[in-house]
């Protein structure tokens, strides 16, 4: 017998095959997270060299048009919903503009223009000529493992790998609560986190927001700030407010959304309504992030407050909207209060304070959309936790003051409740009545899985994703927390909407959701991945070694990609990074070169420096 044995510890060959078995499950979990990188977030390979030979090079259709084409099957295409191509094509080393989405406009048109099609890629010369005669070299950029087998196989096998970790470590320990900071580095943490929010909102001010200038904006000619060219819709929900007559907002499709001009009318009414409004929204969203920092530490600590407070500095999803008079703008800071407020409803016992917080939450819904998303994670957790009675009573209190005011709307100001907006949930919702044939419905939502995975990356600008999956796997190497029932409830409400959006049958209407191109609707469940990190971070342990190194890594890439996202348009877009987070998050145009246009014909200038236009 061995000294191991003889001291009741495990044979030196089984702690061996034991080490072995745990470098080999990292190394499967390190590889999949790659290529989950890869196919979902950035290109991190580079990019292999394909020429087309003229000999491959077809006409497009019998009928005559600028068109040619090129059989190609080795990456994700194109198609109307889901624009996932990174395929990129060069005549005589030039590239092109981003690919279309659609083919119309290469047959029509011609020129600059080309489109990943499945199965092929349709193109034209840039000069319209036939580029099987005209002596120029084409070439395509196709990028190594990015298909849509590789990218679902890798999240299969990230998801089956951590699972086992997670399985090898289930007698986890009570995880450490972690050494609380001072209280004065608390207040310096909060200061500096604070002001770098505010930095990149104002940055994404003037002509420079993300939301304006990626969509044909729309200019205000005294100052040369630039808008969605939506801004006519969101316009009369202050006219509303500020008491105009009828005929100005009547039948306006948002006034369901009215608490965000509330909120900022006096500003709007003071210095007008697009810089008053965008003041307010500056307000609305550095207000909100301190008071969510401030009943985060109460909740969860003060490390991880701070681990959320700097994280949530150089969060995209802040300034995509911050920098415009709209409701948007309430979308960050309102998630993240309605998140505490669910955590809140979980942990309480009170009727008063159950009562309050619903109250509060119901009121929030009337500045965005975002009862479809908390009211259900809301009752899904008193249900989880079997408190019946609270989650119906939860469930009418939250509901009440949208619905009092809808109420309001259709009946004491005769506004339709129904209209190209709001309608969009309940068409989708009524094509599964008329679901048919299984073949033909399948064949067009088999891909859901690929889809899901890329809007899960895309809806919260790919850097903060990646960051809680990866937190993800490490996690059972370093806090061993537990997924918290609000956490899960809000992701599972995410997902359903996701699923009911994508596995519908096709339908029409002016609104179609499935797909890639609107992975902003799913937005809202950043709460969940923010505050698990945070409760991770302020239960994290010291570290050392490679686990040390994975962390630190991890945490400087999410920083620095979303710092080139944030502060992209000031820096003149570096890398194109801001513009392809950008055009995932929202992508409503196949005119790419829009972003860059905007900023090269009115400056990169934020509110403060006008510019009035001729």
């Amino acid at each position: 017998m061995n000294h191991a044995q003889a001291a009741g510890g495990r044979p030196e060959g089984e702690q061996g095959n034991r080490r072995a078995l745990w470098l080999a499950l990292g190394w499967v979990v390190a590889s999949s997270f790659f290529l989950l990188f890869q196919n979902y977030v950035l290109d991190v390979l580079p990019d292999e060299r394909i020429p087309i030979p003229p000999e491959q090079i077809r006409p497009f259709g019998p009928e005559k048009s600028f068109a040619y084409t090129y059989p190609y099957e080795l990456s994700k295409p194109e198609d109307e919903f889901s624009q996932q191509s990174r395929v990129r094509l060069a005549e005589d080393g030039r590239f092109y503009p981003p690919s279309l989405r659609t083919s119309e406009g290469v047959i029509l048109v011609g020129g600059t223009r080309y489109t990943h099609a499945p199965g092929q890629i349709i193109f034209a010369s840039t000069d319209n000529t036939d580029p099987r005669r005209n002596g120029r070299t084409y070439v395509v950029l196709s990028p190594l493992l990015y298909t849509r087998a590789v990218g679902v196989v890798a999240a299969l096998v990230f998801a089956v790998s951590v699972g086992a970790f997670y399985w090898r470590k289930r007698s986890l320990p009570p995880s450490p609560s972690g050494r609380p900071a001072t209280r004065t580095r608390w207040r310096w943490h909060l200061a500096g986190a604070t002001v770098l929010l505010l930095a990149g909102l104002y940055c994404n001010t003037g002509t420079l927001s993300p939301y304006a200038i990626t969509y044909f904006p729309r200019v205000n000619k005294a100052t040369g700030y630039l808008y969605n060219e939506d801004h006519a819709h969101f316009r009369v929900l202050f006219d509303f407010v500020d008491g105009q007559e009828r005929k100005i907002w009547d039948k306006a499709l948002f006034l369901r959304r009215i608490l965000f001009p509330v909120l900022g009318w006096p500003l709007m009414k003071t210095v007008g309504f697009e810089v008053g409004g965008t003041i307010a929204s500056l307000i609305l969203n550095v207000g909100g992030f301190a008071a969510a920092l401030i009943l985060l530490r109460r909740r969860i600590g003060e490390r991880g407050a701070v681990f959320a407070g700097w994280t949530l500095a150089l969060y995209p999803g802040a300034s995509y909207w911050g920098g415009l008079p709209y409701p948007y703008a309430l979308i960050f800071p309102a998630s993240l209060l309605l998140m505490i407020g669910v955590l809140t409803l979980d942990e309480t016992r009170s009727w008063r304070t159950l009562g309050a917080v619903s109250l509060a939450m119901g009121l929030a819904y009337l500045g965005y959309d975002l009862i479809v998303f908390f009211l259900p994670a809301s009752v899904l957790v008193l249900l989880w936790r079997r408190r019946w009675t609270d989650a119906a009573v939860s469930g009418l209190v939250q509901a009440l003051p949208l619905g009092l005011w809808i109420l309001y709307l259709g009946w004491g100001l005769h506004q339709p409740l129904k209209n190209s907006n709001t309608a969009a949930y309940g068409t989708v919702a009524l094509a599964f009545l008329h679901l048919r044939d299984l073949g033909p419905w399948w064949t067009s939502v088999s891909n859901f899985a690929d889809v899901g995975l890329d809007v899960f990356f895309a809806s919260n600008f790919l850097f903060l994703p990646a960051l809680f999956v990866a937190v993800v796997a490490l996690n059972p190497l370093t806090s061993g927390i537990r997924f918290r029932a609000a956490e899960v409830a809000l992701l599972l409400v995410g997902l359903g909407l996701f699923l009911l959006n994508n596995l519908a049958p096709p339908y029409g209407g002016s609104w179609v959701m499935r797909g890639t191109w609107i992975a902003r609707l799913y937005q809202p469940v950043f709460p969940a991945l923010i505050i698990f990190m945070a409760r991770w971070w302020q239960a994290l342990p010291a570290l050392d070694g490679t686990v040390r190194r994975l962390v630190l890594g991890a945490l400087a890439v999410t920083a620095l990609g979303n710092s080139l996202i944030v502060f992209g348009p000031i820096l003149n877009n570096p890398f194109r990074l801001s513009e392809y987070a950008y055009y995932r998050f929202y992508n409503d145009t196949d005119d790419h070169l829009i972003y860059m246009e905007s900023l090269k014909t009115f400056g990169r200038r934020p509110l403060g420096f006008p510019h009035p236009q001729p």
